[in-house]
C-alpha cells in the first residue's frame, strides 16, 4: 500500500476518504465480505467442522451485537469448494413466522426446472405447498436432493424473536431427523440467548448431532484487528493511546469498534491528518454520546434519572459497567463493590447499592438490567449489551473517573484495573 503524505491530498481526496471510512466502519451493519471479518478463529473451525460432517447441525447463539450474524454471512465465502458449489440460504425470521413460513421462504429460494407441457420452466420448491403446509417430513425430503457436488448451507437466523413454541419443537424435530437421514444440508440456527435451552425448545433431542457455537465478546486482539485493519486500509495510522482507547471502551462488541474508529477517523481527517489521536477519540465518544439518533441516550436517562440530589443511580450505574464480567457479560454484586468504592471515593458493601441494582431490573428503571438465579446468588448484566460502553463514555464525560482511571483506558492493561481498587 502506497500511504499519501497529508500535503500531497486535495480536498476531492479527503472527501473521498471520508466516503471510504463511512464504507468500511459499519456500526449499524453486519461484516459481509470475509476479508474485513476479524477474529473469531475458533468459532469459525467449528462451524466449518459442522458443514464439512453430514449429518451434524450448528447452533449460534450469545449476546445481542456479538457478531453471530456477520459469522453467519461470511462462512459461505471460505467454505474450502474444490469442485464443490455453495448453495447458501439465509432465511431472517420475524416474530409472525410459523415452522411452515421459515422454510416455505426457504424453499422460495431452492429451484428447479420442470416441463409441465410448455417446455423447461424453473420453479421453487415453494410452488409445491400451500403456505402452512410444511411439515418436518417434507424439510427432509427437500433437502435430500441436493447433489453430492453442492455444499447446502441453510441459515436461520433471529430464531429467538420466533413466538411459535411448536415451530421451535419442529425445528428441534426436522434437525434430528435430517441428521438421522444423511442429509447433505447443514442447517444453522442463529439467535440471542444464554443458552441453548432458552433458545430451541426440545433442544435435549439434538444435542447429538448439532455443534453449540457460543459467540463471545471480542478478546483485545480480535478488537484490535477491527480498528487497525481498517485504519491501514484507509492509508491512515492510529497512535497507540487511541487505538488502546478505543479497543478498552468498546467492551468487546464489534458495533462500538466500528462506530469508535468511524468516528475517530472522520476527526482525524476533518483534520487533514492521516493519523488517528487520542483527541479524536474523544471527539468520537462526544459525537457517539450526542447522536440524535442514539436511543441509548433516552433509555440512559430513564435509568438514572432522580429528583433527590443524592441519588447515586448514575455512579452505580457506572461502576457495573466497569465490574469484571464473564464472557457473556454477567457480574456479580461483589464485583460492582471496587469500581463503585472509587467512583465515589470510600467503600460501598454491597448492601448499600443492592437495592438500586434490583431497582434497574424493574419497569420504572427501565429494566436496564437482567437478573439471573436466585437470592445471594443473582448474576446481572446489561439487558442490551450496547448500553455498557455508552455508560463509560457518559461517565467520562461526566466526570465519575478520576484522572488514572481515565489515562489507564489508553493502556494494554486497562482490563486489570478495577479488579483491583
Amino acid at each position: 500500500m502506497v500511504v499519501r503524505r497529508p500535503s500531497s491530498l486535495t480536498d476531492e481526496d479527503w472527501h473521498a476518504k471520508r466516503w471510504e471510512v463511512a464504507e468500511l466502519f459499519t456500526p449499524s451493519a453486519p461484516v459481509t465480505t470475509a476479508d474485513l471479518f476479524a477474529g473469531r478463529h475458533a468459532q469459525i473451525t467449528k462451524l466449518l467442522d459442522v458443514i464439512s460432517e453430514r449429518g451434524r447441525h450448528a447452533i449460534i447463539y450469545g449476546e445481542p451485537g456479538v457478531g453471530k450474524t456477520s459469522l453467519s454471512q461470511i462462512i459461505k465465502l471460505i467454505v474450502p469448494t474444490k469442485a464443490s458449489r455453495i448453495r447458501y440460504i439465509r432465511k431472517t425470521v420475524f416474530s409472525s413466522d410459523t415452522f411452515s413460513s421459515i422454510w416455505m421462504d426457504i424453499f422460495r429460494d431452492i429451484k428447479f426446472v420442470a416441463d409441465i407441457g410448455e417446455g423447461n420452466k424453473e420453479f421453487s420448491v415453494s410452488d409445491l405447498y400451500p403456505r402452512e403446509g410444511v411439515k418436518p417430513a417434507d424439510v427432509v425430503r427437500e433437502l435430500s436432493i441436493f447433489s453430492e457436488n453442492d455444499i447446502p448451507i441453510i441459515v436461520i437466523d433471529e430464531f429467538n424473536l420466533i413466538r411459535d413454541q411448536n415451530a421451535s419443537r419442529l425445528m428441534a424435530e426436522t434437525i434430528k431427523a435430517l441428521s438421522d437421514e444423511g442429509a447433505k444440508a447443514t442447517v444453522v440456527v442463529v439467535g440471542i440467548s444464554d443458552s441453548v435451552a432458552d433458545l430451541i425448545d426440545g433442544h435435549q433431542s439434538i444435542t447429538r448431532c448439532t455443534e453449540e457455537i457460543l459467540m463471545p465478546r471480542m478478546d483485545k486482539e480480535e478488537m484490535r484487528d477491527v480498528v487497525e485493519g481498517r485504519i491501514r486500509r484507509l492509508g491512515m495510522e492510529i497512535e497507540g493511546n487511541a487505538k488502546w482507547k478505543v479497543i478498552n471502551l468498546t467492551k468487546g462488541l464489534p458495533a462500538f469498534a466500528h462506530g469508535l474508529g468511524k468516528e475517530s477517523a472522520i476527526a482525524a481527517i476533518s483534520k487533514k491528518r492521516l493519523r488517528v489521536l487520542e483527541e479524536d477519540v474523544d471527539k468520537a465518544i462526544d459525537a457517539i454520546l450526542n447522536s440524535n439518533q442514539n436511543s441509548l441516550k433516552q433509555d440512559y436517562e430513564n435509568a438514572t434519572h432522580s429528583n433527590q440530589a443524592r441519588a447515586r443511580y448514575r455512579q452505580i450505574l457506572m461502576a457495573c459497567a466497569l465490574a469484571q464480567s464473564d464472557e457473556v457479560g454477567y457480574f456479580t454484586p461483589k464485583q460492582v463493590v471496587d469500581p463503585l468504592s472509587s467512583i465515589l471515593g470510600k467503600d460501598t458493601p454491597v448492601d448499600y447499592f443492592n437495592d438500586n441494582l434490583k431497582e434497574f431490573t424493574e419497569e420504572k428503571r427501565g429494566r436496564v438490567l437482567y437478573r439471573q438465579g436466585s437470592s445471594r446468588i443473582y448474576r446481572y448484566r446489561f439487558r442490551n449489551p450496547a448500553m455498557q460502553p455508552y455508560v463509560i463514555m457518559k461517565g467520562i464525560r461526566d466526570g465519575f473517573l478520576g484522572d488514572d482511571a481515565v489515562k489507564a483506558l489508553a493502556s494494554p492493561e486497562q482490563p486489570d484495573l478495577f479488579s483491583t481498587m
